[in-house]
């Protein structure tokens, strides 16, 4: 009972306890950092203004890739749609060309010019 006992229980408190420790210790970690930057007589506005400055110029930039990204999505589209259209020319060519001299089928086809 004794090895039952250690696996079934305080196997996953040692766990749930180790997950624990590192969230306190994490919390704690910024709660020291937090006291060391008032210490520093660095004021909470000021910081925040500066992530905001950042976040702002980041964004900016996100838009303009995304503006590129946008433009070149269009330039693929357009020539997609081109080669398509290319592709349907010249298959009713193809077509055209096939329904304009059928095939006898008592007649061998021919390959290359070697048939």
């Amino acid at each position: 009972m004794g090895h039952e006992f250690i696996n079934d229980v305080l196997s996953p408190l040692a766990v749930f306890g180790g997950i624990a420790m590192i969230i306190l210790a994490s919390a704690k970690a910024k709660l020291e950092h937090r006291k060391l930057d008032m210490r520093q007589g660095q004021p909470q506005e000021t910081r925040g203004s500066l992530t905001e400055d950042r976040v702002l110029t980041e964004l900016k930039a996100m838009q303009q890739q995304m503006a590129e990204m946008q433009s070149t999505g269009h330039q693929f589209d357009i020539s997609f749609d081109a080669a398509l259209n290319r592709l349907e020319e010249r298959v009713s060519r193809v077509e055209t060309k096939t329904t304009a001299a059928p095939v006898r089928r008592d007649e061998p086809l021919q390959r290359n010019g070697l048939g």
